[in-house]
C-alpha cells in the first residue's frame, strides 16, 4: 500500500508541471517514473552488534540508509581511497592507453607505496592492466602511475580527486594521496564511501575488475609478468559478493567494503571502517540484513 501512494504522488506532481498541448502529445511521463522496491525491516528485528568505529548499509538502488553507526564520522580509510582513483581514471582514459613507466618503484619504501605489483622502470603497460594492479591486489605502485599518467604529477592527481569529492557532495572526505596511506588530513566518512561506491559501480569496467580475485596481466612486449592476488576473502564464498575493495593500515585499521545480492536480486553496500574482524563481522552484517529485511 504505501509503495502504491509513493508511486501515485510521484505521479501526480508530474502531472501538475504544466504543459502546452504539444509538449503533451509527444512527451511521455511514465519514462521518468521508476518507483523501486523500498527495503523493509522486521520489526521485531534485534540490530546486531558492530564494532567497527563506523559501519554502513545502504540500499543500492534506493539509497536508503538500512544500518548505520557513526556514519558522518571522518576516519583514515586506507586503500578505500583507490575507489576514488579508479573512478577518475576511467572516466578520462581508455583501458587500452599504453602507459611507460618511467619511476623505479620497486626501490621505494613500502611505507611510500604499501603493496606493490612491481612495476619496472620503462615498462610499457595498459591503462586497464594498471587498473586491475590497482583493484586487486590494492596496488600502490599502480595507483602512482596512473595518478602521474593522469595529470602529471601525484600532487595535480590528488587535487582532482578533492575536487571530485567536492561535486560528489562528500562532505567528510578529504585526500592527501592516491593510493590510502596514513596522513594527516586524508580521511572519509562510511556515509561518503558508500556514496562514493555507488558512483563508481555505474562504471561496468569497475564492477567487472572488483569481481576478480586473482589475475595475471603483462607488460604490452610480454616480457614481464606480474600475478595478482585479491585481499577480499569473501569473494567466492556462500555469499553473492560482487566486489568492492579492502584497505588496512595502522591508523585505518581493517575496512572493507563489499556489494552483497540478495536470492532475490538485491543489492546492498556494506561498508565497515575500523573493525576488529572485518570479513566476519561484514558477513553477518550481510547475513543480518538479508534475514531481517524485505523488499
Amino acid at each position: 500500500m504505501f509503495r502504491t501512494l509513493v508511486a501515485l504522488m510521484l505521479l501526480a506532481s508530474l502531472n501538475s508541471a504544466p504543459a502546452s498541448q504539444a509538449e503533451t502529445a509527444e512527451f511521455d511521463e511514465s519514462g521518468l517514473l521508476e518507483v523501486q522496491p523500498i527495503p523493509f525491516k522486521n520489526a521485531q528485528a534485534i540490530e546486531p552488534v558492530i564494532g567497527a568505529k563506523a559501519a554502513l548499509v545502504m540500499d543500492y538502488d534506493t539509497g536508503l540508509v538500512m544500518l548505520s553507526k557513526n556514519i558522518y564520522d571522518p576516519l583514515p580509510m586506507a586503500s578505500l581511497t583507490k575507489i576514488m582513483t579508479a573512478s577518475i581514471i576511467l572516466e578520462s582514459h581508455k583501458l587500452d592507453e599504453v602507459v611507460t613507466i618511467d619511476e623505479s618503484y620497486g626501490a621505494m619504501a613500502e611505507e611510500d607505496t604499501g603493496v606493490k605489483m612491481w612495476l619496472q622502470k620503462y615498462e610499457k603497460i595498459t591503462v586497464g592492466d594498471l587498473l586491475m594492479g590497482l583493484l586487486i591486489p590494492s596496488a600502490g605502485d599502480a595507483a602512482l602511475a596512473l595518478a602521474k599518467y593522469h595529470s602529471g604529477s601525484v600532487e595535480k592527481f590528488v587535487e582532482e580527486m578533492n575536487k571530485k569529492a567536492e561535486i560528489l557532495n562528500l562532505k567528510n572526505t578529504h585526500f592527501v594521496n592516491p593510493i590510502g596511506l596514513d596522513a594527516e588530513g586524508h580521511y572519509s566518512s562510511a556515509r561518503d564511501l558508500a556514496i562514493l561506491t555507488k558512483y563508481a559501480l555505474r562504471n561496468k569496467d569497475f564492477r567487472r575488475i572488483v569481481r576478480i580475485s586473482a589475475a595475471s596481466v603483462t607488460s604490452t612486449d610480454g616480457r614481464i609478468t606480474h600475478q595478482l592476488a585479491g585481499t577480499n576473502y569473501l569473494l567466492n564464498s556462500y555469499l553473492d559478493i560482487r566486489g568492492v575493495k579492502t584497505g588496512t593500515t595502522d591508523a585505518a585499521g581493517e575496512c572493507l567494503i563489499n556489494l552483497a545480492r540478495s536470492e532475490s536480486g538485491h543489492d546492498i553496500i556494506v561498508v565497515l571502517l575500523n573493525s576488529p574482524d572485518r570479513f566476519q563481522e561484514n558477513k553477518g552484517i550481510i547475513d543480518w540484513v538479508f534475514h531481517n529485511f524485505s523488499w
